[in-house]
């Protein structure tokens, strides 16, 4: 046999060699780049006089990228918006007989990713000065309501990663946007009903199960964010629920075995502010429960199983307002908490087997933090419970044995 044939054969037999090493530990990979400027607004509006069931659900992104990589897989992505981003649900009817739900997402940069076999992410999200993004979920009902459920979710930025293996990943998110989420309900008589709104200038949130994460992660937000919940119902037969939450920057570990860590630093200059108002006449086999929850920065690191790490720089600048105020008549118990926070840092670790917390934490808070509860009633209640805590900063950290 010739030298030129067997050098083919060598050849022919590393080429298959490295093919079938590529195709034994495959790589996905993906390169997401988007920028928005223009508006985008989704509106679902309902008005009827009577119906059995009324749902509306609205979802507006400026940007989203998003799927599963079932092996191993690398993603680098790139989003800004500059423009307005708005999601509106608007039921209204004389009476709805069942069950009445209004869903209004909006999201200025949106990222989703399922991993299955491993990751390896770097991603940045931008909103820029001048944008905005509001989601709006209103109900409104002349006569009567069965049971009435209302969200708004808002957040210019927002990572959202669930996987398991290796999942290294480097985050950068920077918001100068305003945000609102407000969530209204108005009725003359309604069974139950419950009200809530989120709003976030940064989001981040990864999960895992038998992965092991090592998340650094860059969080800024100088636009104000806002988070509103008013119900003014003459009668709620089997109670009220209304609660708002609203956050410069948010981040959030949570993983069963595998290693967790958690490390970069959260900046908040913005006003962040979350409002409960809730007007209830007649509640006589429910309670009405009232809640309004704001942080300037905000860090979560939950393992099971395994070692984890937390160790985010937060400084909180801006002004941080969570409030609560109930007028109420005639019932059975009303609750009002709020709660306001510069920073917050928490590490959580359960085991079965030795193993240890890193939590090496940094906060500094110079912005103003309120937290206010007013209950009032013109009638006989049977009992009121109000609570408002206000915290500059704020750590906490607990490891649990196994059994």
């Amino acid at each position: 046999m010739s030298r030129l044939a067997l050098t083919s054969i060598a050849a022919m037999t590393a080429a298959i060699a490295t093919s079938a090493a590529s195709f034994a530990e495959p790589i996905d990979r993906v390169e997401n780049d988007q920028a928005n400027s223009a508006p985008v607004s989704a509106v679902v509006e309902t008005d009827t006089d009577q119906t059995e069931v009324a749902t509306a659900i609205a979802t507006a992104q400026s940007n989203s990228a998003g799927g599963t990589l079932a092996s191993q897989g690398e993603v680098s992505s790139t989003q800004t918006t500059s423009g307005t981003t708005s999601a509106v649900t608007d039921i209204q009817a004389g009476s709805v007989w069942g069950l009445s739900t209004g869903f209004a997402t909006a999201q200025g940069n949106a990222l989703t990713v399922g991993a299955q076999d491993g990751l390896t992410m770097d991603a940045e999200q931008t909103a820029e000065a001048g944008a905005s993004v509001s989601a709006l979920s209103a109900l409104r009902l002349d006569s009567y309501g069965g049971n009435t459920a209302q969200s708004a979710i808002a957040a210019a930025n927002a990572i959202e990663v669930a996987g398991t293996g290796n999942m290294p990943m480097d985050t950068r998110q920077r918001s100068d946007a305003d945000v609102d989420a407000e969530s209204s309900v108005e009725a003359a008589e309604v069974e139950t009903a419950l009200a809530t709104a989120q709003s976030a200038g940064n989001s981040l949130t990864i999960t895992g199960y038998e992965a092991n994460i090592i998340a650094m992660a860059e969080q800024e937000n100088t636009g104000n964010v806002r988070s509103t919940v008013d119900a003014d119902i003459a009668a709620a037969n089997w109670g009220v629920t209304a609660m708002s939450e609203a956050s410069g920057n948010t981040a959030s570990i949570q993983n069963d075995w595998g290693y967790g860590h958690l490390q970069g630093s959260q900046t908040n200059s913005g006003d962040v502010r979350a409002t409960t108002t809730l007007a209830v006449g007649t509640f006589g086999d429910g309670p009405v429960v009232g809640s309004a929850h704001a942080v300037g920065n905000n860090s979560l690191v939950s393992n099971i199983g395994a070692d984890a790490y937390s160790g985010v720089v937060q400084n909180n600048s801006g002004a941080v307002t969570g409030e609560v105020t109930m007028q109420l008549g005639h019932g059975m118990a009303a609750y009002g908490t709020s709660s306001a926070i510069g920073n917050a840092q928490s590490a959580y670790l359960c085991a079965n087997c030795p193993v240890g917390l890193n939590a090496p934490i940094s906060q500094t808070n110079s912005g103003a933090i309120t937290a206010n509860t007013q209950m009032r009633s013109t009638s006989w209640v049977g009992g009121m419970t109000g609570s408002a805590t206000a915290v500059g900063n704020v750590a906490t950290f607990s490891t649990v044995g196994g059994n």
